[in-house]
This record gives structure tokens, sequence and C-alpha cells, in this order.
């Protein structure tokens, strides 16, 4: 796949989300917050942190299936996210996604989840990526690819660092439904991409790794030493799909 900007500047027409009632929205966010909170004690710092409206990216450890309702639940923004073909077509967690946010994407080029990600953040919109690319198995941050640090300097979107702690215990991946624990969510203050549109090459790759390493620590800084960091997994760490934050 090309490192320049080629893959994120094909023009395309924006997705029709499933959403957005000013009503009915509102109040299933604040059903399921409640959920949330009766079931984690879900705690939310740094709200206030949030822009006002998009382009953003927001960057968050990926720690369990419930993640993109814990970072969206709390907030009037109204972010979208990445999610395979085979989670949408769940029953439940189908309609789940959609509701909030979800975009649909397929298990094909990883420069395809790239063009999804881009279209969203260039129509305005709020984007929640998982750097790390899967779920953390014991909740520590595992290296973040630097898919997401491409797109935000591409199209001029901020990067919101959040740290969620506490996730993994409430839905560890071996277990097949969560359980009552303590989940806290930290949102720290935007942070800008560095080098132009148009950088390629070496160069871009640089730029771009160097700053989704600023993120990162930017991440556990946030949680205080309440995550751990992880070691290089088993696996393409720059994938670049799985960078723009694809669920699962």
């Amino acid at each position: 796949m090309s490192e320049g900007p080629s893959d994120l500047a094909t023009p395309a027409r924006h997705p029709q989300w499933i959403m957005r009632s000013r009503i009915f929205y509102p109040a299933f966010q604040l059903l399921v917050h409640g959920v949330l909170r009766l079931l984690c004690r879900l705690r939310a710092h740094g709200v206030e942190n949030l822009p006002g409206s998009g382009p953003l990216i927001l960057a968050a450890n990926h720690q369990s299936y419930i993640d993109p309702f814990l970072i969206g639940v709390a907030i009037s923004l109204r972010p979208h996210y990445l999610v395979y073909t085979t989670f949408m077509r769940k029953p439940l967690i189908g309609a789940f996604c959609r509701i909030f946010g979800g975009i649909e994407v397929g298990h094909g080029p990883p420069s395809r989840a790239l063009r999804s990600a881009r279209l969203a953040l260039g129509a305005g919109d709020v984007l929640e990526i998982y750097p790390e690319g899967c779920r953390s198995k014991d909740g520590r941050v595992l290296p973040f690819a630097r898919g997401f640090a491409q797109l935000a300097r591409v199209t001029g979107a901020a990067v919101v660092p959040i740290a969620i702690v506490g996730a993994d215990g409430v839905w560890p991946p071996h277990r097949r439904l969560p359980r009552p624990g303590r989940i806290s969510v930290h949102y720290g203050t935007p942070m800008s991409a560095p080098g132009p549109a148009d950088l390629n090459g070496t160069a871009a790759r640089l730029v771009d790794r160097n700053f989704a390493l600023e993120v990162r620590q930017a991440v556990l800084d946030l949680a205080g030493g309440l995550l751990e960091s992880g070691q290089e997994p088993d696996r393409d760490a720059e994938g670049q799909g799985r960078a723009a934050g694809e669920t699962g």
C-alpha cells in the first residue's frame, strides 16, 4: 500500500449513516449510560477537553467490545467508528453499532478502511479509532500503529487521546458476557499531527510513527499508571486497516 496521501484522497460519496434523531438518540444514549453506570460504575473524566465539533479523531486503547459505547455515552459528540461486517451482521451487536455510529467495513484491502475513515473526517464527523488494532488480552496498552496519525495529518483532524481503564475486567476476551466491575474513561486535550498533508515516503512514515508514539504516551499518562505498556505482539503493528480502528 502506498504511504502517501493518495489512498486517502480518492473522492467518493459519503456513506449514509443510520442515525441520528434529536429525540431518540439522546434517549437511547441516556438509557445505555444508565445501564453502564449500574453495571460497571462508569465514570468519565476530562469531558470538558473535547472540542464542540469535528473533524476529530478519538484515539483510545482497546480493551473490550463495549469500548465504543463507553466513549460515546458520556459526551455530547456523536462519534463514528469502523466495524467489521461480521459484527454488523450480528442482530443485537449490529443494531447497537448502527445506533452508535458504526461504519461497516469488510475484510478487504486496508486502503478501503482508510478511505471510509477519511470520508467520515472529510464530512466533519468525529471518528473513534483504536490504534492497537485489536483488543488487548491483558489490559496492557499495545504499540500504536500509525494509520490514525496519517489520517490526522492528511485530513487536518485533531486527535484526542483517551484512556479506558477497567473494561478488560468487566468484559475480558475469554468471557461471553460482561460482569459487574468499575470502569473509568479519561479524555485528554486535543493534539495536532505534525507535517504537511502531501508528505510522502520515509519522511511521512517517520513523522506519523513519532506522532503515534506521542499519542500512545498521552493515553498512558491519562491513566495515571493504571495502564501498563505491553510488548510488540506477533502481528504487523503497521497494518493500516487495523490502525484505522476496525473493531474486533
